[in-house]
C-alpha cells in the first residue's frame, strides 16, 4: 500500500476514493479516446488550465474594453486571484517532471497574476486619487 493511499481514507470520506488519482474526467468519453483531442480534454491535468484560463480571460476583455469601469472593480479578489496566480505559477515551475500540463498551468497562471495585479493596482490608483481630491478640497 503506497503512501497516499494510506493517507485517502483519513482525508477524504470514502465516496471520493474512487477520483484520487484518477486523471479521467469523464469515464464515458473513455471509448472516444482514441481521438487525439478527446483524451487530451478528457485528462484532468490538461483541462484543469483550459478551465482556468476563464479567470484570467474575462479580466483582460473587461481591461481592454473598459467594462467594467474602475471605479467597480473589487479591489480584495482582484488582489486574491493576483496573490494565487503567483503562488501557483512559483508551484508549476517548481514541480517535476515538467510537461506540457505543468508548463500551461504555469502560463495560465502567470497571466491570471499579471491581469488581476494590473486590476488591483487600477483599484488601488483610483482609490489614492479619489482620497487625494478630497483632502486637497478641504
Amino acid at each position: 500500500m503506497s503512501a497516499t493511499q494510506q493517507v485517502i481514507p483519513k482525508a477524504l470520506p470514502k465516496v471520493f476514493h474512487k477520483y484520487v488519482g484518477n486523471p479521467v474526467l469523464f469515464k464515458c468519453l473513455v471509448p472516444y479516446e482514441k481521438y487525439a483531442v478527446v483524451k487530451y480534454i478528457n485528462s484532468a491535468y490538461n483541462s484543469a488550465p483550459l478551465f482556468k484560463w476563464s479567470l484570467s480571460i474575462v479580466p483582460l476583455c473587461g481591461i481592454m474594453s473598459g467594462y467594467p469601469p474602475v471605479e467597480q472593480l473589487d479591489m480584495n479578489s482582484s488582489a486574491a486571484l493576483a496573490a494565487t496566480g503567483l503562488v501557483w505559477t512559483f508551484y508549476a515551475c517548481v514541480i517535476q517532471p515538467q510537461n506540457s500540463g505543468s508548463r500551461a498551468l504555469a502560463l495560465v497562471n502567470g497571466c491570471l497574476f499579471m491581469v488581476n495585479g494590473y486590476n488591483t493596482y487600477r483599484s488601488w490608483a483610483y482609490q489614492r486619487s479619489k482620497k487625494a481630491a478630497v483632502v486637497t478640497e478641504k
